[in-house]
């Protein structure tokens, strides 16, 4: 008798928690606060790197050659690849910390001598801050996520000075049908933010609410700046700023479409299709209403 009452309530928790709406107004104000926060601070350091002449192609001598978006999609791919073989085989996990220890010295790099282009000893401090931080309290996810939100200024503000926008619209419009495909029929992608989850590898940012802790995933970040520094920099419209901030908001929407399906069918649910396609049509209307 106990143990069918027990069963019972065990059943009507796991309704309730099915019932329950994760996504809540705590969750899109902290989701609102990181994404804002990073896309602004992005935007200021492809602002700076543009200015000061870092500008180049990634792959080839033109910005807005379109074979630069299938080089980087092709780079996504690869890295995908690797990241799946080395969690295969569990011994070569610390590949993984080595990694992730390049991609944030690099990329916080990046973000300080943006800021400090004259003086390297600065940007060389504070990115030992960054890293020191970051992995002397290695199971912290709020030091994890700075970290994570620093690499993706870099990142992101990088990409986006180094290709034009045709060529990122190529990118994110096949990324954004990979993800799909990733999230849904293969569902490595899901495998992916387990693991990173797990071993609290920076490459997603931590979102924790009462009602859940949501784990968005850097190039959710790293796109919308990377295209928004696109259009900040060389963008062909007549107020490139404001279509670049549009394409920061229709993100961040995107990203709320996205959760709200987490929240209401609890399974994964990939943030960029609905971000791309937000972010498209902003593009469009742009052109079309010559902004």
């Amino acid at each position: 008798m106990k143990r069918t009452t027990k069963k019972k309530k065990v059943v009507k928790q796991k309704k309730q928690n099915k019932e329950k709406n994760w996504f809540t107004l705590e969750a899109m104000i902290k989701l609102g606060i990181i994404f804002f926060t990073i896309q602004l601070i992005g935007l200021l350091v492809a602002h700076n790197l543009y200015t000061q002449g870092y500008s180049q192609a990634l792959f080839t001598e033109n910005i807005n050659d379109a074979i630069n978006g299938i080089y980087l999609f092709g780079m996504i791919i690869v890295t995908t690849i690797i990241f799946l073989l080395i969690v295969k085989f569990k011994r070569t996990k610390k590949l993984l910390w080595g990694v992730e220890m390049l991609a944030i010295f690099t990329t916080s790099s990046i973000v300080f001598t943006s800021f400090f282009p004259n003086n390297y000893l600065i940007s060389l401090l504070l990115t030992t801050i960054v890293f020191a931080l970051r992995y002397t309290q290695i199971k912290n996810y709020t030091t994890r996520s700075l970290a994570a939100g620093i690499a993706i200024m870099g990142a992101g503000a990088y990409i986006g000075i180094s290709i034009g926008m045709i060529p990122i619209v190529i990118f994110i419009t096949i990324l954004s049908l990979y993800d799909i495909v990733a999230v849904f029929f293969t569902k490595h992608m899901v495998q992916i933010g387990k693991e990173s989850t797990q071993n609290n590898y920076a490459f997603t940012i931590a979102i924790p609410t009462k009602e859940h802790h949501f784990e968005l995933g850097n190039g959710d970040l790293v796109i919308p700046l990377a295209l928004a520094s696109s259009i900040l920099t060389s963008g062909p419209f007549t107020n490139n700023w404001v279509i670049s901030g549009l394409i920061i908001l229709m993100s961040y929407l995107g990203i709320v479409i996205s959760l709200q399906f987490v929240s209401k069918y609890k399974t994964p649910m990939p943030a960029l299709p609905p971000q791309v396609l937000l972010m498209l049509i902003t593009l469009l209307l742009g052109m079309l209403l010559g902004i």
